[in-house]
C-alpha cells in the first residue's frame, strides 16, 4: 500500500512491529482480493504471503470480511460524502421557484459535471481500494455499494423531473424504469473508466466526453 492508501484508511506510517504487520497485511489482503475477489481469497495464502500465521492474523483482524471492510470502507465514505455534498448542492440550485428557469437546469447540470470530473480524479488516484470496492466485493456487505448509490441517484432524478414538469406530468417525460437504465449505465461507464484508463489525462479527458453525452440528454428531458 502506498503512504496515501496507509492515510485513506487511518494507518500508520511509524515502523513499530505491530504496524508494519498490520499494513504487510493490509497488502497481502488487498493483492489477493483484487486477483480473486473476496470470496475466492484464501486466508492462508494472505497470512503466508504477510508472513505470519492466521493465529497471529486475528490479532489485527476479526476475520476475512473484517480486512475487507478496512481496506474499502474509508473510500465508501468519502465516496458517500461528496455524493451527498453534489446532491445537497444541486438541490439548492433549483429551488422552490416554478417553472425552473432554463439557466437554473444548466447551472445544475454544470455542477453534476464538475461533480464527476472531480470524483473520478478522487477515485483513479486510490483506484485498487476503489475497484474492490465497486467490483470484488461480492460476498461482503459491500456488494450493492454501486446499486445504492444508482438508486439514490434515481430518486433525485425523479424528483427533479417532478419539480420542473409537475408531478402529474413527470411520467410522461420519462419513465422511472428509463431513469434507473440511464443512470445504471453512466455509473458502470464512469466505474469501468477509473478501472482500465492508461492514465489520468485519459481519465478525465474521457470523463468529460462521457459527461458531456449524459448531460446533453437530460438537458433535453429537464427543459420545461
Amino acid at each position: 500500500l502506498s503512504k496515501q492508501e496507509l492515510f485513506l484508511m487511518g494507518g500508520s506510517m511509524t515502523t513499530g512491529n505491530f504496524e508494519e504487520t498490520h499494513a504487510n497485511i493490509l497488502k497481502s489482503g488487498l493483492d489477493a482480493f483484487l486477483e480473486e475477489g473476496y470470496e475466492k481469497a484464501n486466508m492462508r495464502r494472505i497470512c503466508k504471503s504477510a508472513g505470519m500465521t492466521t493465529g497471529a492474523f486475528y490479532k489485527h483482524f476479526t476475520d476475512k470480511e473484517d480486512l475487507f471492510a478496512k481496506l474499502v470502507e474509508p473510500l465508501a465514505d468519502k465516496i458517500n460524502e461528496i455524493y451527498n455534498y453534489y446532491e445537497k448542492e444541486s438541490f439548492s440550485t433549483y429551488g422552490t421557484e416554478f417553472p425552473v428557469p432554463k439557466e437554473k437546469i444548466l447551472k445544475v447540470l454544470e455542477l453534476k459535471q464538475e461533480g464527476t470530473l472531480k470524483s473520478v480524479e478522487f477515485f483513479y488516484a486510490h483506484k485498487d481500494i476503489f475497484e474492490l470496492l465497486i467490483f470484488k466485493s461480492y460476498g461482503t456487505k459491500y456488494e450493492h455499494f454501486l446499486d445504492k448509490l444508482i438508486e439514490i441517484e434515481d430518486r433525485n432524478d425523479w424528483s427533479i423531473l417532478e419539480m420542473i414538469h409537475g408531478k402529474e406530468n413527470a411520467d410522461s417525460i420519462m419513465t422511472k424504469q428509463s431513469v434507473h437504465i440511464i443512470n445504471h449505465a453512466f455509473f458502470n461507464a464512469i466505474s469501468e473508466l477509473v478501472v482500465h484508463a492508461s492514465d489520468k489525462e485519459q481519465l478525465l479527458s474521457m470523463a468529460k466526453t462521457m459527461s458531456n453525452f449524459f448531460n446533453a440528454g437530460w438537458e433535453k428531458y429537464r427543459s420545461p
